[in-house]
């Protein structure tokens, strides 16, 4: 049936790009005899006219996007399309194109951070598949069903706090529908999460207020993989919104001293996008500021490499580095011999 349906799409728009072909040929100057064949001014006529008379060429790939998402609820590849109009990232349905070992990184952070006397946190973040496989189009590989549990235990054996995200990020709205991050009712509890943990450092607390600025419309990253165009409205994805915040933290310097962060947060685009606003919601929950060290599009250690390196330039060292680490950039598979 689907065979069917595809290739009665296809056919359909071929028609329509051929309708416009021949539009665009007619329109053609074929009189003028300065114009001709061989000075191929009927082909570059053509293909201005053709140009001009589809409704550029978005419009027609927006229609086939259209098509596929109304007719099959299929993406461009990737993106996975889920149940009730969810949309999932490919990369956590494969393993990563590149990756570390994860306990050996956390030895090797736990080291360096160790010359200066700071404490690190690492922290999980669940892939969105397996917090909202109620929306999956199928299951995952058993493999890819034990690694988070294989990664806290990895954090446990190198001595480390054990953060388990999972009943924090257990409700319907944990993540957007449309978009790979959590929404920023599932940052702040994540945060609160964490600040449980940071809670046993003992570190100064501060004055910190977040407030609630409203909502606002949202176009979730993995919308690219579904580019309906002007025919959204019609086939959709359904538009989301998503609420918003702000976060003030009371000075705690005078006027000529450096403001101690006794936090830093290094990590991906989980806590460097403010839509999710995850810093914010994590000097609300441990009480204190946060220098954020994260990096959208880096990955998990390459933040973590360049914060290790330029840490030297900061004229205090805070006294503890919470790393959020998505789980799809771990692998499912044992990196060591």
């Amino acid at each position: 049936m689907q065979s069917t349906l595809d290739t009665f799409c296809t056919l359909t728009i071929a028609t329509v790009m051929a309708g416009l072909s021949i539009t665009a040929f007619s329109r053609i100057d074929a009189g003028n005899p300065t114009k001709g064949w061989a000075s191929g001014t009927y082909q570059r006529g053509f293909e201005n006219r053709f140009e001009q008379s589809i409704p550029a060429q978005e419009g027609s790939v927006a229609l086939w996007a259209a098509a596929k998402w109304a007719l099959f609820g299929e993406t461009a590849a990737g993106a996975v399309a889920g149940r009730e109009g969810w949309l999932f990232t490919a990369e956590e349905f494969t393993e990563p194109s590149e990756t570390r070992d994860l306990a050996t990184e956390l030895s090797r952070v736990v080291e360096a951070l160790s010359e200066n006397g700071t404490a690190l946190v690492p922290v999980i973040v669940p892939d969105k598949a397996r917090m909202r496989s109620d929306r999956l189009p199928r299951g995952r590989s058993e493999g890819f069903d034990t690694r988070y549990q294989r990664a806290l235990e990895a954090i446990e054996d190198t001595g480390l706090p054990v953060i388990d995200l999972r009943p924090a990020l257990s409700f319907e709205k944990s993540f957007m529908r449309t978009d790979t991050h959590w929404s920023p009712e599932g940052a702040r509890r994540a945060a609160e999460a964490v600040a449980d943990v940071v809670e046993g450092f003992e570190l100064p607390h501060t004055d910190v207020q977040t407030v609630a600025t409203g909502s606002v419309g949202f176009d979730g990253d993995l919308l690219s993989f579904v580019a309906t165009g002007p025919f959204r409205s019609i086939v959709g994805p359904a538009p989301e919104s998503i609420d918003t915040f702000e976060t003030i933290v009371e000075a705690s310097a005078g006027l000529f001293d450096d403001a101690a962060i006794p936090i830093a947060l290094v990590g991906t685009s989980y806590s460097a996008k403010p839509e999710f606003h995850f810093a914010g919601f994590l000097k609300q929950a441990a009480r204190a500021d946060v220098l954020n060290a994260s990096y959208v599009g880096q990955g998990p250690f390459a933040p973590m490499d360049t914060f290790l390196k330029d840490r030297a330039t900061l004229s205090t060292l805070p006294s503890l580095v919470v790393w959020e680490i998505p789980e799809r950039f771990l692998t499912s598979r044992s990196l060591l011999p």
